[in-house]
């Protein structure tokens, strides 16, 4: 290093921390007599082009788009529900009665308050919500186990996390709810819906179809269908695995990675049902066109 400034000084008097940084040997006080090298042009030492997406991303970018830009770009989000918490309390209290029937006790329906009790968590709740959300979820929880206890004994993984590699360092993480075998011992990739976590019926199709993909990836294992239960109505809707919708699922994911990797997240041409429940509408149109 050369510090061509030391000869050119005008005052006289140096500071103390100068004199400190030059008496070193690596700090030149006079002009070199050979040519400096060329100056080393800066850049990582390791360019990572890893681009990690999750489905709940995903889904709003198979929603809109422009709305996936708003949210996880520009950081807008939806106004605060009072009944915020509902769905996750719901899977997490649906998750415990998962564990405890791998563990071979299958909980039945004198549990259901119990678990109410210890996993509801409604923070921004007032007291007549409460009680209404209270009552929905020993209801919800009651007639899942009154319709599908019987299937408890034959779970595989609950919770599953997953990790689905794709083209151009694309991945894409997840958490499958529930994984069993039926009674004919083929695999069900199975998710869980409630009106707090609603997302419209297609795009958790193709989530549960990118899952089984991830889920085969992971274990080695092909799922064969796919189940959506609705918790708040009570049944369930069963696809076969469908090869060739999840090659267009993933396509689509691959193309969403492109495309916000070159910030090409653009609105939807034309009004239309997602954009009647968007709560980000004003920001994107202002009128229905």
């Amino acid at each position: 290093m050369f510090l061509g400034s030391y000869r050119n000084r005008q005052q006289r008097n140096v500071s103390q921390f100068f004199r400190d940084f030059t008496d070193n040997e690596h700090v030149l006080t006079r002009d070199p007599l050979v040519p400096l090298p060329p100056r080393i042009e800066a850049r990582p030492r390791h360019e990572d082009e890893t681009l990690t997406l999750t489905f709940s991303e995903l889904k709003y970018y198979f929603t809109c788009p422009y709305l996936f830009k708003l949210r996880f770009l520009y950081g807008f989000d939806a106004p605060v529900s009072r009944a915020l918490g509902y769905g996750k309390s719901l899977h997490d209290a649906l998750a415990e009665i998962h564990a405890e029937s791998i563990r071979g006790r299958v909980p039945d329906v004198a549990d259901v308050e119990r678990l109410v009790e210890d996993h509801l968590h409604l923070p921004f709740a007032n007291a007549p919500v409460r009680e209404n959300l209270v009552r929905a979820a020993i209801a919800a929880l009651t007639r899942y186990l009154r319709e599908h206890g019987q299937h408890l004994n034959r779970l595989e993984h609950v919770e599953k996390v997953i990790e689905l590699k794709l083209a151009d360092g694309i991945v894409v993480n997840g958490r499958i709810d529930l994984i069993r075998r039926t009674d004919t011992n083929e695999v069900l990739v199975v998710d869980f819906k409630s009106q707090e976590r609603a997302q419209a019926e297609d795009i958790t199709s193709r989530q549960l179809q990118v899952y089984a993909v991830g889920y085969e990836q992971l274990t080695g294992t092909r799922a064969d269908l796919i189940e959506i239960h609705n918790l708040d109505r009570g049944g369930a809707i069963r696809e076969v695995v469908n090869g060739a919708l999840t090659a267009e699922t993933l396509a689509i994911v691959e193309d969403a990675g492109r495309a916000l990797r070159n910030n090409q997240l653009p609105r939807l041409a034309n009004w239309c049902e997602s954009c009647e429940s968007c709560d980000l509408t004003a920001i994107c149109r202002s009128e229905a066109r």
